[in-house]
């Protein structure tokens, strides 16, 4: 083998306790076992190497073998991850991972390798909720004046806008603070990362929004992926995707029980029904055909979009 007894870092934002650890533990596992102890990973969690679109970056140059991260941090290397950080573009997680295993979604892929990066597949992170710590949010007024930390995205820029609240973009590591300090009233994550993250601490109100579906590309740095050989590339897409498939169990078992978690450590969360989310929709509607204009057609097909 080209490259026996390798060892591949990786990079992801989870805390140790988060599905993307428990989810690599067991993507580094498998590649053990399938190349017969000559790969093995070294994960770096808690943003150790870099954070957000320095993860991917860092991958694109080869300073990072492996990154997990959000479409948002992806789509500042690889521009047509942005159409997957339009809010309400998915009913369901089955819609959304039916999606990205399509045939068409090929163009991701591709996307990818244009700029240094081999996609490995996509783990599931889940929906992306409000969390503040003024008032509960029932309706798109309730939003209205709230300061709101996001990631660099300049997608959740204009939704939060469209919502009416005013984004502060900061990165993950000064979440906490900002929002222990009343920095921002607010933040918009899936519920693990509110858990793990102790979110709850400083941010009582969680208000299922779900404005926008994540999935997680996993990528590695091309050159690596090329300069190995194709026994060792088969063992390891056949680890990744059983990690992937492991981590999506994890995620949602851990999701079946994170309301009841959240109620415990004393959070309000509110959940909406059809009606109320649909008000949410409307408000972002005049995103996408600023968006949509500047996102490939075949993209926008895939998500049943036609310009």
């Amino acid at each position: 083998s080209a490259l026996a007894d390798y060892t591949f870092t990786v990079h992801h934002s989870g805390s140790t306790s988060h599905p993307y650890q428990k989810g690599s533990e067991y993507f580094n596992e498998k590649l053990t076992e399938y190349s017969n102890g000559t790969m093995n990973l070294d994960i770096y969690p808690s943003n150790q190497l870099a954070a957000g679109s320095k993860a991917v970056e860092g991958t694109a140059l080869g300073t990072i073998d492996i990154f997990i991260e959000n479409p948002m941090s992806v789509c500042n290397v690889v521009p047509s991850f942005e159409a997957m950080n339009m809010p309400y573009l998915f009913d369901t997680a089955e819609q959304a991972f039916a999606m990205v295993d399509s045939d068409e979604c090929k163009v991701f892929a591709d996307d990818c390798e244009k700029n240094g990066i081999k996609l490995l597949g996509y783990w599931y992170n889940g929906w992306r909720n409000v969390s503040n710590s003024k008032r509960p949010i029932e309706k798109v007024e309730d939003l209205k004046g709230l300061t709101i930390r996001i990631a660099e995205s300049q997608v959740f820029a204009d939704m939060m806008e469209a919502l009416g609240m005013q984004p502060v973009p900061l990165a993950n590591s000064e979440i906490f603070t900002a929002l222990q300090m009343g920095t921002v009233d607010g933040q918009e994550n899936p519920q693990n990362n509110y858990i793990n993250n102790k979110y709850f601490e400083v941010n009582r109100y969680f208000s299922m929004t779900r404005h926008v579906f994540s999935v997680e590309p996993v990528g590695m740095n091309l050159d690596l992926w090329n300069s190995i050989d194709s026994a060792d590339q088969e063992a390891i897409m056949k680890a990744a995707t059983e990690g992937f498939a492991y981590q999506k169990q994890l995620t949602r078992d851990s999701y079946a029980t994170s309301v009841q978690t959240m109620i415990d450590y004393g959070c309000e969360v509110t959940e909406l029904t059809a009606e109320q989310k649909a008000a949410f929709k409307a408000a972002v509607e005049p995103m996408y055909a600023e968006y949509f204009a500047q996102i490939d057609d075949a993209i926008l097909a895939e998500f049943g979009v036609s310009k």
